[in-house]
C-alpha cells in the first residue's frame, strides 16, 4: 500500500497561525505530529488555499458577519466530521476534533462549543480499535517468571501504581517516598496536565528495593551495550534508566517467553502490551472510583479527592493493597467461611425451635393457671 504524502510545506510555509499553533506543542512530539497531520488533511480536503484568511478572530466581526462566518465554519466542520467517521475508526476522528478545536480557540474563532459537543456525541465512540486483553494473576506469574530484578521492579511498579508506562519511565527518586509502608508517588504533571498522587504495594516496594540495591549494575550493563549508538547520556536520576521503547521491548520478550504473545489481526498490535498492567490495576483495585483517582483518570470525584490529606490517601490505598498482590497471596479461607455460614444457619434453625418451644411452654403454663383457678 502506497503511503499518502501530504503537502506540509505548503501550509506550514504560508500560514503563520498554523506554525505558531504547532510551536505550542514542540516539546510534545507525538501531539505535534498528530495535530500537524490532521490539520493539514482537513485543509487539503476543503481545498483551503490561505489558512490565515480562512481562520478569523470572531471578536473583530460585527454580528451579521460573525453569524455568516461561523455558519460556514460549522458546515465545513460537520462535512469533514461525517467523512472522517465514514473512512476511519478508533480515536482518529477525536484526535482531529481536538486539533481543530484547539487551533480555532487559540486563534479566537470562538462560540463553537455547541458544535464540538454535538459532533462528539454523534461520532461512533472514542475507543481503541486494537483488541486488548487483561491478563489473569496466573498469566502474570508466567510472564514475571522470565523477568530479572530490573524488569520485575519496573512492571510491578506500573501494575500497582496504575500509571502509563511513559510516566513510570520518567519517574525519578524525587517522585517517590520509600519511607512509607505503601510508598507515596507524586507526579507534578502527567499526560492530563495535572498532578497525580498514587502508591505502590508493600510487595512492590520489596521488589523495588531489591532492584535499587543492584541498580548500578544494570545501568553499567545498559551503558556498555548501547554506548556506540546512544545519542544522549543515560539519565541516572531516573529510577529506571531506559526509554519507553526499551521498556516495551523488554515486556514483549517476557510475554513471548511465557507463550502468551499474539497480535490483533487488524492492527497487528499485541493483545498484551504494557498497558495491560494498567488495565489490571483498574479492574482489580477494590474501589472503582479510588482506582480511577490513583491511576490518574479524570472523574467527577477528582476535585473532592484532591482535597484529602496524604494520610487519607494512604488509608484508602491500604484498604485495597492486597487486591494487587501477585506473588504474595492471602490464605484461602473460602472453606472456613462456608463452614461458618453453615453453622450460622444451624444456630438460626435452633433458635427458631427454641422460640417455638418457649411459645408452647407459655401456652401450657397459661392453661394450667386457668385450670387451677377453676378448682
Amino acid at each position: 500500500m502506497t503511503k499518502r504524502k501530504y503537502n506540509y510545506e505548503k501550509y506550514l510555509g504560508s500560514s503563520k497561525k498554523l506554525r505558531n499553533f504547532l510551536d505550542m506543542y514542540k516539546d510534545r512530539l507525538a501531539t505535534n505530529r498528530a495535530y500537524k497531520l490532521h490539520l493539514v488533511k482537513y485543509f487539503e480536503y476543503l481545498k483551503i488555499e490561505d489558512v490565515d484568511k480562512y481562520i478569523k478572530d470572531t471578536r473583530q466581526l460585527n454580528k451579521k458577519e460573525k453569524i455568516k462566518y461561523l455558519d460556514g465554519i460549522e458546515r465545513d466542520l460537520r462535512k469533514y466530521w461525517i467523512e472522517l467517521n465514514r473512512q476511519t475508526t478508533g480515536k482518529t476522528p477525536y484526535v482531529w476534533l481536538s486539533a481543530i478545536k484547539m487551533f480555532l480557540i487559540m486563534n479566537k474563532t470562538l462560540e463553537l462549543d455547541d458544535v464540538y459537543i454535538s459532533m462528539q456525541k454523534s461520532g461512533h465512540g472514542n475507543y481503541a480499535i486494537t483488541e486488548t486483553k487483561t491478563p489473569t494473576r496466573e498469566e502474570l506469574l508466567r510472564i514475571f517468571s522470565y523477568s530479572n530484578p530490573e524488569s520485575k521492579a519496573l512492571f510491578m511498579f506500573q501494575l500497582t501504581s496504575g500509571q502509563r508506562i511513559e510516566q513510570v519511565i520518567e519517574t525519578t527518586f524525587d517522585n517517590i517516598d520509600m519511607t512509607k509502608n505503601c510508598p507515596r508517588i507524586y507526579y507534578s504533571k502527567t499526560k492530563q496536565k495535572y498532578w497525580v498522587k498514587t502508591r505502590i504495594t508493600p510487595e512492590a516496594k520489596k521488589i523495588l528495593q531489591e532492584y535499587i540495591d543492584q541498580r548500578e549494575k544494570f545501568i553499567e550493563i545498559r551503558r556498555k551495550r548501547g554506548e556506540h549508538l546512544r545519542k544522549q547520556k543515560l539519565d541516572k536520576n531516573r529510577l529506571f534508566c531506559m526509554d519507553k521503547s526499551t521498556a516495551n521491548c523488554i515486556w514483549s520478550t517476557m510475554v513471548k517467553n511465557a507463550g502468551l504473545y499474539a497480535l490483533d489481526p487488524t492492527t497487528r498490535k499485541p493483545y498484551y502490551g504494557t498497558h495491560c498492567l494498567r488495565r489490571y490495576f483498574l479492574s482489580h483495585f477494590g474501589d472503582e472510583t479510588w482506582g480511577d483517582f490513583f491511576s490518574g483518570h479524570i472523574t467527577a470525584r477528582n476535585k473532592e479527592y484532591r482535597k484529602y490529606s496524604d494520610e487519607r490517601l494512604d488509608e484508602e490505598y491500604f484498604k485495597h493493597k492486597d487486591d494487587l498482590n501477585i506473588f504474595e497471596t492471602q490464605p484461602d479461607i473460602s472453606d472456613i467461611r462456608e463452614k461458618i455460614e453453615e453453622k450460622d444457619q444451624v444456630i438460626v434453625e435452633m433458635q427458631k425451635r427454641i422460640d417455638s418451644l418457649e411459645d408452647k411452654y407459655s401456652d401450657l403454663l397459661h392453661e394450667l393457671v386457668i385450670k387451677k383457678g377453676k378448682k
